[in-house]
């Protein structure tokens, strides 16, 4: 009987311990996938590729999306860019993707990646340069974008 019981448990053991890992890989996958489908857009349409990491708590996030919101900003991502958005939750959520691009939230979120429409990096914002986006005018916005 205490064999079975320590079988139980070491197989009720074995089930959590790899539940999370499972869960990780298919949200990896997740956001892998969306990837590759934003980059396969942007290449069929001739478009670069932003890929914004930002979260629901982040203020500043709420800043940019407020900015990318406004009409003139809108008319040129709409234009010249697919826009993808990564939620990185409290720095815990789709990290395989900013791993796989260079670790571009290293100094805050918001932070941007740009992707030509061949696939090849053109820039990413991993020095900060968005993290303080609710201080900054639609007009630095533009033109951070226009440059690109």
């Amino acid at each position: 009987m205490e064999h079975r019981f320590q079988s139980i448990l070491s197989l009720l053991f074995l089930s959590i311990t790899l539940l999370p890992s499972s869960y990780c890989s298919k949200q990896r996958d997740i956001i892998l996938t969306q990837f590759d489908t934003s980059l396969a857009k942007a290449s069929s349409e001739n478009r670069k590729l932003i890929v914004i990491f930002g979260a629901d708590w982040c203020p500043d996030c709420k800043a940019l999306d407020g900015i990318f919101a406004d009409p003139e900003t809108k008319t040129l991502l709409d234009s010249e860019f697919v826009v993808m958005k990564v939620d990185v939750g409290r720095f815990d959520q789709n990290l395989s993707l900013n791993e796989q691009l260079g670790n571009p939230i290293q100094n805050g979120i918001p932070s941007l990646v740009v992707i030509s429409p061949k696939g090849e990096f053109i820039t990413s914002t991993k020095g900060g340069e968005f993290s303080n986006a609710s201080k900054m005018t639609k007009e630095q916005v533009l033109a951070y974008l226009y440059k690109l």
